[in-house]
């Protein structure tokens, strides 16, 4: 037979259920929530954890973050923007990155932020017309032919004119064309030198590495150089939670960092945290609950 005291104990244990039960409420950059939801709900499902994934926009999932209407936003950070670690725990996740390509027959292996600004954009500090402005021997007379790949699901461009240019505009010469056209006419150009939202696919296409504004070694778009940042044309994103929330937020970090999360954002031409940086993170985070 069931006594009071025991009853009130089981109605006491119900009620902590139904309120631990409440679901995770996430906000994401909609540059990436698509990528992210579905291993997320996944990872719940098979966790038995409750999630909510909303695509609201960085600034609006940072309102709704210190309003307690959700738990966690997952927000896009400019370079040169300061993230919000002052407010809130704040971790990486991915980047997003603008690829620069030429033609493999191209001599050229590596170009400076600069010297993209003097190819692509107007009123920079240099102005590059011809590959022989770039030091190419044998090249001198031959007209740099500029592209820019757009795509409705990329913001390469916007984030390349971002990271390179000071403060001019696109040159009316740079011939912008659908992202998928733009190794194509790579391929059948020597001269051309493109901006693209991922790496090139064909063999007769290459990426340049990048060196930053004030000069130093360049370096090319892999997820350690992006991560760290050597790869300077990046918008990265960041997860971010109220310290009072950390304890209850290890588990859905640990599915944002999990291995399903990092192959969904490959997949859609975004940078995921490179898999040691990742693991660590995870134990990190197991070490502080």
């Amino acid at each position: 037979m069931i006594t009071r005291l025991t009853y009130l104990f089981l109605l006491f244990l119900s009620i902590c259920t139904v309120v631990t039960a409440q679901p995770i409420r996430i906000g994401a950059s909609d540059l990436l929530s698509d990528y992210v939801k579905e291993p997320i709900m996944a990872y719940a499902a098979e966790n038995n954890l409750s999630v909510m994934v909303e695509s609201t926009g960085t600034l609006p999932a940072l309102d709704r973050l210190g309003s307690d209407e959700i738990d966690l936003a997952i927000i896009a950070v400019p370079e040169g923007t300061e993230s919000p670690r002052n407010l809130y725990r704040v971790y990486p996740i991915a980047y997003d990155v603008a690829i620069v390509a030429v033609n493999s027959s191209n001599p050229i292996d590596e170009i400076s932020v600069s010297s993209l600004g003097g190819i692509f954009g107007t009123n920079e500090e240099l102005n590059h017309n011809t590959w022989g402005d770039l030091g190419l021997t044998g090249w001198g007379n031959r007209s740099i032919k500029p592209l820019a790949g757009m795509t409705s699901d990329s913001i390469s461009l916007e984030l390349f004119k971002h990271s390179v240019f000071k403060g001019g505009v696109m040159k009316p010469g740079v011939t912008v064309v659908n992202d998928d056209e733009v190794e194509n006419l790579l391929a059948s150009d020597a001269a051309s030198i493109a901006i693209l939202s991922r790496l090139p696919k064909m063999d007769s296409v290459k990426a340049l590495m990048v060196s930053g504004r004030n000069g130093g070694p360049a370096f090319g778009p892999t997820e350690d150089n992006v991560h760290f940042g050597d790869y300077p044309i990046r918008l990265s994103f960041f997860i971010a939670f109220k310290d009072r929330d950390e304890e209850e937020m290890t588990d859905i970090m640990r599915a944002l960092l999990s291995d399903e999360v990092a192959e969904s954002l490959s997949e859609n031409n975004l940078y995921p945290l490179p898999y040691t940086v990742r693991r660590k993170l995870i134990i990190d985070l197991d070490l502080e609950k």
